[in-house]
Protein backbone atom coordinates (compact mmCIF):
# COMPACT_ATOMS: atom_id res chain seq x y z
CA UNK A 1 0.00 0.00 0.00
CA UNK A 2 1.46 3.32 -1.41
CA UNK A 3 -0.11 5.21 1.99
CA UNK A 4 -0.08 5.05 5.91
CA UNK A 5 -1.53 7.14 8.10
CA UNK A 6 -2.34 7.31 12.08
CA UNK A 7 -4.75 10.29 13.54
CA UNK A 8 -5.22 11.15 17.05
CA UNK A 9 -7.64 13.90 18.82
CA UNK A 10 -7.61 15.05 21.96
CA UNK A 11 -9.49 17.25 24.31
CA UNK A 12 -6.49 18.90 25.72
CA UNK A 13 -5.62 20.09 29.32
CA UNK A 14 -8.80 22.60 29.61
CA UNK A 15 -11.79 21.70 27.70
CA UNK A 16 -13.92 19.50 28.71
CA UNK A 17 -15.16 18.02 25.33
CA UNK A 18 -13.57 17.82 22.37
CA UNK A 19 -15.55 19.33 19.35
CA UNK A 20 -12.80 18.03 17.12
CA UNK A 21 -13.11 15.52 14.58
CA UNK A 22 -10.75 13.07 12.60
CA UNK A 23 -11.32 10.36 9.78
CA UNK A 24 -8.49 8.72 7.58
CA UNK A 25 -8.58 5.78 5.36
CA UNK A 26 -5.49 4.70 3.46
CA UNK A 27 -7.64 2.81 0.86
CA UNK A 28 -9.77 5.82 -0.28
CA UNK A 29 -6.58 8.19 -0.06
CA UNK A 30 -8.71 10.50 1.94
CA UNK A 31 -8.21 12.41 5.31
CA UNK A 32 -10.08 15.13 7.41
CA UNK A 33 -9.72 17.16 10.11
CA UNK A 34 -12.53 19.92 11.13
CA UNK A 35 -12.53 21.59 14.54
CA UNK A 36 -16.25 22.76 15.66
CA UNK A 37 -16.59 26.23 16.78
CA UNK A 38 -19.24 28.07 18.71
CA UNK A 39 -19.05 25.76 21.94
CA UNK A 40 -22.40 26.26 22.97
CA UNK A 41 -23.38 26.03 19.23
CA UNK A 42 -22.84 22.59 18.74
CA UNK A 43 -19.82 23.03 17.15
CA UNK A 44 -19.37 19.29 17.75
CA UNK A 45 -22.49 18.39 15.54
CA UNK A 46 -20.86 20.79 12.70
CA UNK A 47 -17.20 19.33 13.01
CA UNK A 48 -19.40 15.26 12.61
CA UNK A 49 -21.65 16.62 10.07
CA UNK A 50 -18.63 18.37 7.97
CA UNK A 51 -16.56 14.74 8.10
CA UNK A 52 -19.20 12.09 7.81
CA UNK A 53 -20.56 14.87 4.46
CA UNK A 54 -16.98 15.08 3.36
CA UNK A 55 -16.16 10.98 3.36
CA UNK A 56 -20.19 10.25 2.06
CA UNK A 57 -19.32 12.42 -0.79
CA UNK A 58 -15.57 10.86 -1.75
CA UNK A 59 -16.82 7.51 -1.65
CA UNK A 60 -20.24 8.29 -3.99
CA UNK A 61 -18.00 10.20 -6.79
CA UNK A 62 -15.87 7.59 -7.41
CA UNK A 63 -15.15 6.15 -10.98
CA UNK A 64 -14.90 8.53 -14.48
CA UNK A 65 -16.05 12.15 -14.61
CA UNK A 66 -18.60 11.66 -16.67
CA UNK A 67 -20.88 9.51 -14.03
CA UNK A 68 -20.29 12.05 -11.10
CA UNK A 69 -23.31 14.96 -10.53
CA UNK A 70 -21.14 18.09 -10.09
CA UNK A 71 -23.99 20.19 -7.85
CA UNK A 72 -21.14 23.10 -8.41
CA UNK A 73 -20.00 22.45 -12.05
CA UNK A 74 -16.44 20.94 -12.74
CA UNK A 75 -13.77 23.20 -13.18
CA UNK A 76 -11.23 22.18 -15.50
CA UNK A 77 -8.22 23.74 -14.07
CA UNK A 78 -8.65 21.25 -11.29
CA UNK A 79 -7.92 17.71 -11.41
CA UNK A 80 -10.72 15.40 -11.08
CA UNK A 81 -9.75 14.88 -7.38
CA UNK A 82 -9.35 18.40 -6.56
CA UNK A 83 -12.71 18.80 -8.27
CA UNK A 84 -14.01 15.48 -6.16
CA UNK A 85 -12.40 17.30 -3.22
CA UNK A 86 -13.89 20.72 -3.61
CA UNK A 87 -17.11 19.71 -4.32
CA UNK A 88 -16.90 17.01 -1.16
CA UNK A 89 -16.45 19.96 0.77
CA UNK A 90 -18.77 22.92 -0.73
CA UNK A 91 -21.60 20.07 0.36
CA UNK A 92 -20.13 19.87 3.66
CA UNK A 93 -20.56 23.59 4.21
CA UNK A 94 -24.22 23.49 2.65
CA UNK A 95 -25.45 20.55 5.01
CA UNK A 96 -24.07 22.33 8.24
CA UNK A 97 -25.76 25.23 7.07
CA UNK A 98 -28.68 23.88 6.86
CA UNK A 99 -29.21 21.99 9.86
CA UNK A 100 -28.28 25.61 11.66
CA UNK A 101 -31.45 26.98 9.81
CA UNK A 102 -33.65 23.79 11.14
CA UNK A 103 -33.53 25.03 14.63
CA UNK A 104 -32.41 27.63 17.34
CA UNK A 105 -30.14 25.02 19.09
CA UNK A 106 -27.60 24.72 16.32
CA UNK A 107 -27.97 28.30 15.16
CA UNK A 108 -24.68 30.06 14.30
CA UNK A 109 -22.83 26.72 14.39
CA UNK A 110 -19.89 25.63 12.16
CA UNK A 111 -16.35 24.12 11.49
CA UNK A 112 -13.57 24.28 10.26
CA UNK A 113 -12.54 22.02 7.75
CA UNK A 114 -8.78 20.75 6.09
CA UNK A 115 -9.14 17.51 3.83
CA UNK A 116 -6.73 15.91 1.41
CA UNK A 117 -7.19 13.25 -1.55
CA UNK A 118 -4.09 11.55 -2.63
CA UNK A 119 -4.99 9.86 -6.20
CA UNK A 120 -1.64 7.88 -7.56
CA UNK A 121 1.15 10.98 -6.86
CA UNK A 122 -1.09 14.09 -6.80
CA UNK A 123 -2.08 15.23 -3.24
CA UNK A 124 -5.24 17.85 -3.55
CA UNK A 125 -5.55 19.71 -0.41
CA UNK A 126 -8.86 21.83 0.45
CA UNK A 127 -9.25 23.52 3.61
CA UNK A 128 -12.07 25.98 4.81
CA UNK A 129 -11.10 27.93 8.23
CA UNK A 130 -7.83 27.61 9.98
CA UNK A 131 -7.39 24.02 10.58
CA UNK A 132 -3.92 23.52 8.50
CA UNK A 133 -2.48 20.63 5.97
CA UNK A 134 1.64 20.50 6.18
CA UNK A 135 3.70 18.80 4.02
CA UNK A 136 7.20 17.66 4.93
CA UNK A 137 8.98 17.45 1.51
CA UNK A 138 12.88 17.01 1.13
CA UNK A 139 13.61 17.36 5.08
CA UNK A 140 11.17 20.94 4.76
CA UNK A 141 8.00 21.28 6.12
CA UNK A 142 5.64 23.52 3.91
CA UNK A 143 2.27 24.55 4.85
CA UNK A 144 -0.07 23.86 2.21
CA UNK A 145 -3.55 25.33 3.54
CA UNK A 146 -4.62 28.89 4.11
CA UNK A 147 -5.99 30.62 6.99
CA UNK A 148 -8.88 32.02 7.08
CA UNK A 149 -8.20 34.33 10.08
CA UNK A 150 -7.12 37.62 11.26
CA UNK A 151 -5.81 38.60 14.37
CA UNK A 152 -7.58 41.56 16.71
CA UNK A 153 -5.93 43.39 19.23
CA UNK A 154 -8.30 44.33 22.62
CA UNK A 155 -6.89 46.79 25.21
CA UNK A 156 -5.85 45.59 28.56
CA UNK A 157 -7.82 46.72 31.69
CA UNK A 158 -5.69 49.03 33.83
CA UNK A 159 -2.17 47.99 34.51
CA UNK A 160 -2.69 44.87 32.46
CA UNK A 161 -1.10 44.14 29.38
CA UNK A 162 -3.09 44.15 25.74
CA UNK A 163 -4.21 40.79 24.22
CA UNK A 164 -4.23 39.80 20.81
CA UNK A 165 -6.83 37.17 19.68
CA UNK A 166 -7.72 35.47 16.38
CA UNK A 167 -10.85 35.72 14.94
CA UNK A 168 -12.23 33.22 12.20
CA UNK A 169 -13.30 34.78 8.98
CA UNK A 170 -14.73 31.94 7.03
CA UNK A 171 -15.92 28.29 8.48
CA UNK A 172 -17.96 25.26 7.13
CA UNK A 173 -21.59 26.41 8.07
CA UNK A 174 -21.19 30.34 8.23
CA UNK A 175 -22.93 30.98 4.63
CA UNK A 176 -25.06 29.21 2.28
CA UNK A 177 -22.40 28.84 -0.11
CA UNK A 178 -18.37 28.98 0.61
CA UNK A 179 -15.30 29.35 -1.41
CA UNK A 180 -12.71 26.64 -0.79
CA UNK A 181 -8.83 27.18 -0.82
CA UNK A 182 -7.39 24.16 -2.82
CA UNK A 183 -3.98 23.63 -4.13
CA UNK A 184 -2.26 20.75 -5.44
CA UNK A 185 1.11 19.05 -4.94
CA UNK A 186 2.75 16.08 -6.23
CA UNK A 187 4.42 13.79 -3.99
CA UNK A 188 7.60 12.06 -3.90
CA UNK A 189 8.42 8.86 -2.01
CA UNK A 190 8.92 9.48 2.12
CA UNK A 191 7.25 12.78 1.63
CA UNK A 192 4.77 13.36 4.69
CA UNK A 193 1.21 15.11 4.85
CA UNK A 194 -0.09 16.45 8.18
CA UNK A 195 -3.39 17.85 8.80
CA UNK A 196 -4.01 19.45 12.27
CA UNK A 197 -6.31 21.32 13.97
CA UNK A 198 -5.49 25.13 15.55
CA UNK A 199 -5.02 23.10 19.06
CA UNK A 200 -1.66 21.88 17.63
CA UNK A 201 -0.37 24.39 15.75
CA UNK A 202 -1.11 27.23 17.60
CA UNK A 203 0.71 26.37 20.56
CA UNK A 204 3.52 24.39 19.01
CA UNK A 205 6.02 26.03 16.61
CA UNK A 206 6.66 24.65 13.39
CA UNK A 207 10.48 23.81 13.64
CA UNK A 208 9.25 21.45 16.31
CA UNK A 209 6.78 19.94 14.58
CA UNK A 210 9.33 19.07 11.63
CA UNK A 211 11.40 17.85 14.67
CA UNK A 212 8.55 15.17 15.52
CA UNK A 213 7.49 13.84 12.52
CA UNK A 214 10.98 13.92 10.77
CA UNK A 215 11.72 11.04 12.86
CA UNK A 216 12.07 7.09 11.94
CA UNK A 217 9.47 6.45 14.41
CA UNK A 218 6.25 5.04 13.70
CA UNK A 219 3.72 6.86 11.94
CA UNK A 220 1.43 5.95 14.76
CA UNK A 221 4.46 7.39 17.31
CA UNK A 222 4.93 10.21 15.51
CA UNK A 223 1.44 11.20 15.84
CA UNK A 224 1.08 10.31 19.43
CA UNK A 225 4.15 12.55 19.82
CA UNK A 226 2.45 15.56 18.33
CA UNK A 227 -0.32 15.16 20.70
CA UNK A 228 1.69 14.89 23.39
CA UNK A 229 3.71 17.52 23.19
CA UNK A 230 0.89 19.99 22.42
CA UNK A 231 -0.47 18.47 26.26
CA UNK A 232 2.72 19.62 27.82
CA UNK A 233 2.55 22.76 26.14
CA UNK A 234 -0.83 23.35 28.26
CA UNK A 235 -2.84 22.37 25.59
CA UNK A 236 -6.08 24.83 26.42
CA UNK A 237 -8.07 23.69 22.79
CA UNK A 238 -9.10 20.46 21.53
CA UNK A 239 -5.96 19.12 19.63
CA UNK A 240 -6.13 16.98 16.30
CA UNK A 241 -3.76 15.58 14.24
CA UNK A 242 -3.73 13.00 11.24
CA UNK A 243 0.08 11.88 10.04
CA UNK A 244 0.05 10.45 6.73
CA UNK A 245 3.34 8.94 4.80
CA UNK A 246 3.68 8.46 0.91
CA UNK A 247 5.61 5.25 0.18
CA UNK A 248 5.26 5.75 -3.67
CA UNK A 249 2.97 5.20 -6.76
CA UNK A 250 1.18 1.73 -6.84
CA UNK A 251 3.16 -0.95 -8.68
Amino acid sequence: MPLLSHGSSDAGCVRQQNEDRIFFDDALGLYVVSDGIGGRRRGDVAAEISTNTIRESIESSAGPAAAVTWPYGYLPHMSLSGNRLVTAVKIANREVWRRGEESLQFLGMGATVTAVLVDGTTAAVANVGDSRVYWFHGGRLQRLSVDDSTSMGFPAAAGGTSVVRTMLTRSAGSQENVDVHLKEVELSAGDLLLLCSDGLHGYVAEDRIAALIGTAQPIAARTEALIADTRSAGAPDNVSAVLVQFFGPSL
